[in-house]
């Protein structure tokens, strides 16, 4: 089972317990605060020895379905339970292969999606849900781990009451992704489904109204990628968050985005100290606009080369690397 969930069911239970164990010694009868007082031990021993072994256990994540496709607690309908999960799944490799490559083209297979498999190890009732996790333990499966994550926050911001979450969300979209979410949201909404899902600490609920909302957000947005050649000086370099900020050469305006995963290797392999050099770099533009909304532009920085800065450009010392 999910560790999460295994956690949240021992949690309920050891209140029931203690509550029981409250009864007994108000009651003044020894043979049950003696056995209650037995079971609230073991289960806070269980808890605890969850939470030690939580680094070792697989990459996981839980998605409950309600509403229409739902019976009871009796079962879910086959074609949307299988379809949810496989949309689910398009939704992680396609996170795991863009943040391992670059944004991804819009038709063509998935790199590495078989990477990024996971395996239905439980079903869970009350609602109706599925538990999906890796092979691997999450602590040596980091790239997977944080695919999942990323999958599961765009899922709750795009939802989310608050347009600036959603703007934060739509931001590190691509078209392909995008298509998918279409695709997740609409299944969702003409099946009249809401979804629960949990994943590491974070567990969140989408309404039926939720879902709608969702669905609206992602069909009525567009996304536009192009590349294109920027020249100016490194200002920001963060190797450990793969950011970068670029003051241009032209109209001294900065730029700031994330640094690819090949681009940042190379600049270690050759040695490059890109702060305060003046480049010529390569950036991939993405645009997404939404109806009556502002146009949002993120940036990833593919390749760079040094230039000589403009000669009326003020000299500066070199500084050490954030």
């Amino acid at each position: 089972m999910l560790a999460q969930l295994e956690k949240q069911f021992l949690q309920a239970d050891l209140a029931q317990v203690r509550q029981l164990l409250a009864d007994g010694q108000a009651h003044d009868d020894p043979i049950a605060v003696h056995q209650y007082a037995q079971r609230v031990a073991r289960l806070e021993k269980e808890l605890t020895e969850l939470s030690e072994a939580g680094t070792n256990a697989p990459v996981g994540v839980a998605l409950f379905f309600g509403g229409r496709p739902v019976v009871g607690s009796n079962g879910i309908k086959a074609s949307f339970g299988t379809q949810a999960i496989g949309k689910f799944q398009k939704l992680v490799s396609q996170r795991y292969a863009a943040a391992e490559t670059g944004p991804l083209s819009s038709r063509g297979r998935v790199p590495m999606s078989d990477d990024t498999q996971l395996l239905v190890t439980d079903v869970v009732r009350g609602s109706f849900g599925f538990v999906l996790q890796g092979s691997e333990p999450a602590s040596s499966d980091a790239p997977l781990k944080d695919a999942v994550d990323h999958v599961a926050d765009t899922l709750s911001r795009m939802a989310a009451a608050d347009d600036a979450l959603f703007d934060e969300a739509s931001a590190d979209v691509d078209n392909r992704q995008l298509g998918t979410l279409q695709e997740f949201f609409k299944l969702l909404d003409d099946e009249g489904a809401s979804l629960r899902l949990v994943e590491g600490e974070r567990d969140f609920e989408l309404s039926t109204q939720a879902v709608r909302r969702a669905r609206q957000r992602a069909e009525a947005m567009t996304i536009e990628d192009r590349v294109e050649m920027l020249e100016g000086e490194v200002i920001g370099w963060a190797e450990y968050s793969s950011r970068f900020e670029l003051r241009l050469h032209g109209d001294r305006s900065v730029v700031v985005g994330t640094v690819t995963r090949s681009a940042m290797e190379h600049s270690l392999q050759e040695g490059l100290a890109p702060l305060h050099r003046h480049v010529r770099a390569r950036v991939k533009v993405r645009e997404a606009r939404l109806r009556n909304r502002t146009p949002r532009k993120t940036f990833a920085l593919q390749a760079l080369e040094v230039i000589a800065p403009p000669a009326d450009w003020p000299a500066r010392p070199v500084q050490q690397a954030i």
